[in-house]
């Protein structure tokens, strides 16, 4: 395998939802003896990360690890098909969010502070009671999963209809905003160019959501 290992491949698929059009992103995450996959996006999703990998110079056999970063459908839904294209690799989550996933195969639990290769597990439930986020320390960069997205470059908090518990999720963000990032990556949306600073300016506010 060849490539930075402290870059990252971001697998995008754009999908329209109640009239909305967004992205949705699964990402490869390279390390010394392979890659993790976070995220499995929508059912089909397994051609657009084979192509992710034939770009990183690698095959379904490199994946070591998938850590999901909760159990929502369009993070999960591809999952059986990675596995069987993956064959050995470890199947990660929020222990609280297993039961949600329905894989017929062992899925490993994630608590706060756990690590998997290179990337930190940071607990931060609220858009579910499992959702888990990560921290690739090496690269300086924080994988929110669907703590945070953005839409037209806006960053917001995650659509209230689709998150478990408001109060909670307003706990992660006043704990992520307690640290300086510097980048952070999302499951829905682009990278904004000051994330700490639009994290703490969208708790000041009380404002915004990003599907």
């Amino acid at each position: 395998m060849s490539g930075d290992r402290d870059a990252f491949e971001a697998i995008v698929r754009e999908v329209e939802h109640d009239g909305l059009s967004f992205d949705m992103r699964c990402f490869l995450v390279p390390h010394a003896s392979g890659l993790v996959l976070i995220d499995t996006g929508l059912p089909g999703n397994v051609g657009l990360i084979a192509a992710g990998l034939e770009r990183t110079g690698a095959r379904w056999t490199d994946v070591t690890d998938v850590v999901l970063t909760h159990g929502h459908f369009d993070h999960v839904a591809s999952l059986g098909d990675v596995v069987a294209l993956t064959a050995d690799a470890v199947v990660w989550a929020g222990e609280e969010d297993i039961a949600q996933i329905g894989l017929p195969g062992p899925v490993r639990a994630l608590g706060d502070g756990d690590r998997v290769r290179d990337l930190r597990v940071m607990a931060t439930p609220g858009h579910t009671p499992g959702h888990r986020s990560l921290v690739h320390e090496g690269a300086g960069l924080l994988f929110t999963g669907d703590v945070l997205g953005t839409m037209g470059g806006v960053l917001g908090r995650a659509p209230a209809q689709y998150t478990a518990d408001a109060v909670l999720a307003e706990r992660t963000l006043r704990r992520l905003a307690e640290t300086d990032w510097g980048r952070m990556v999302f499951s829905h949306g682009g990278e904004v160019a000051d994330p700490d600073g639009d994290l703490r300016r969208l708790i000041a506010d009380g404002g915004g959501s990003a599907d």
